[in-house]
């Protein structure tokens, strides 16, 4: 069946890349979005992953129900992984702020004394 899309000249009015270019293009962009998932741990990278890789239906059936299902189902891949990249970055901050609090706290505990000999260490040049 991929012989006869990758044989195939003519352009889908659908997509700007004959089959083979976004056949890549779709490969790169999984691996791309499945090493951010496995890095991060956030799957809005999963669903752009998932949109990326629903557009290559667009290669297989040109039909315009399945092009309007296809563009409803993107629009609600993108918008999910946008709500879920916000509430993942609103994570990663509550995270660094919680770090940063945690460390001025190890700080105020540190004993005058030491803080002083820190102080004149810096100037012993």
């Amino acid at each position: 069946m991929f012989m006869y899309f990758a044989e195939s000249k003519m352009q889908n009015v659908y997509t700007p890349l004959t089959f083979t270019p976004h056949l890549i293009f779709c490969i790169i962009a999984t691996v791309v979005y499945c090493t951010q998932y496995y890095r991060k741990h956030s799957s809005h990278y999963l669903l752009l992953a998932l949109a990326v890789d629903g557009t290559f239906l667009t290669q297989m059936n040109t039909d315009s129900i399945f092009i309007a299902l296809l563009g409803v189902f993107e629009l609600a891949m993108l918008i999910a992984a946008a709500v879920l990249g916000m509430k993942f970055s609103k994570q990663q901050k509550l995270a660094e702020q919680a770090a940063e609090a945690a460390q001025s706290t190890d700080e105020e505990h540190t004993p005058p004394e030491q803080k002083e000999d820190a102080v004149e260490q810096a100037f012993d040049d």
